[in-house]
């Protein structure tokens, strides 16, 4: 008898073992770190010997079709004389010899990424060009990730002199593979339809919920580019943050106002306390995100449905949020 209920026993804790590997807490799965190869345009290209061009240029051309067509550079013989592509291109090679230290964490999130998504193939590029947009150091579009690698130079190069500190900061090489994440999220996030304070944090958040599932070892501030002593704040300070914006009624409310404060990019979040200095920008997907894992906790839900859900009122009263 005692041998039956030992078997019995043995099924049980197999088969929650089995749930437990499917549902939205855990990410483990077996596969090869190179499954999803990074590939460099930007190295390809100008490897390209001037006097040999014409011979090699078709080829880059039809191995990497999508680097001329939507771009902000012509790739044609005469980027090879632009000095400022140059100066860019020395201090990528410099900066980036080879991707060793990124590409293993960028490996092991696919890995992850295709337990959760397994019919779902992507492919990974970098390149450079002559602009400095901060808002966009990865794109996603059909199925691709392209990676700026002019734009992880570190906070101190002078390519970013023009910009704020804060913005300096957001451009240091360790953020790329949570960046990398962070967009492709947007692959699998309904377009949002917002119209409260509530229903923006909890959309914006699903990205780094997504990225948080992707690449479990990378801690809170590398994924919200802030120092640790900022994100420390963020913990130390939950509940009076709650209080905040349960006291003034925020959380319902349509004011743009709010989005500018707690939202968007910015040196600090801002309450309008003497402590604000302290805080990272964009607090609310912060909070958004704590609130997403209390609904994670309370419910039996796989992250497909959680990046689907769009009734955020119900994802608050599940969650039993209450830091």
């Amino acid at each position: 008898m005692k041998k039956y209920i030992f078997l019995a026993f043995s099924v049980v804790v197999i088969f929650i073992f089995f749930f437990k590997s499917i549902s939205l807490g855990s990410n483990d799965t077996i596969c090869e770190y190179d499954d999803v190869p990074v590939y460099r345009f930007e190295k390809e290209f100008f490897e390209i010997k001037k006097d040999s061009f014409d011979i090699y240029f078709p080829r880059i051309k039809k191995k990497f079709p999508y680097f001329f067509s939507d771009t902000s550079i012509d790739f044609k013989y005469e980027v090879f004389l632009d000095d400022t592509l140059i100066q860019v291109l020395d201090s990528v090679n410099v900066a980036f010899p080879n991707l060793a230290t990124f590409e293993k964490t960028i490996q092991q999130g696919f890995c992850n990424y295709k337990n959760y998504f397994p019919d779902n193939d992507i492919e990974v590029f970098t390149f450079i060009d002559k602009s400095f947009d901060y808002r966009t150091p990865v794109v996603y579009a059909d199925s691709k990730l392209f990676i700026s690698l002019h734009l992880f130079l570190g906070s101190t190069h002078t390519f970013y002199n023009f910009l704020p500190d804060y913005i300096k900061y957001s451009h240091s090489a360790e953020f790329l593979p949570a960046s990398c994440f962070i967009t492709l999220a947007g692959r699998h996030i309904p377009y949002p339809d917002v119209n409260n304070f509530l229903e923006t944090i909890l959309h914006y958040s699903k990205a780094y919920l997504f990225a948080q599932k992707m690449l479990p070892n990378t801690p809170d501030h590398i994924l919200f580019k802030c120092s640790e002593e900022q994100m420390q704040w963020c913990l130390d300070n939950e509940s009076r943050i709650w209080s905040y914006m349960i006291e003034r009624e925020y959380l319902f409310s349509s004011s743009m106002d709010l989005v500018d404060r707690f939202v968007n990019l910015a040196p600090f979040s801002k309450f309008g306390l003497p402590t604000d200095s302290n805080s990272p920008g964009g607090v609310g997907i912060w909070l958004g995100l704590q609130i997403w894992n209390a609904y994670i906790d309370n419910n039996n839900i796989s992250l497909i449905e959680l990046l689907s859900e769009t009734d955020y009122i119900k994802v608050l009263n599940s969650s039993s949020y209450k830091p």
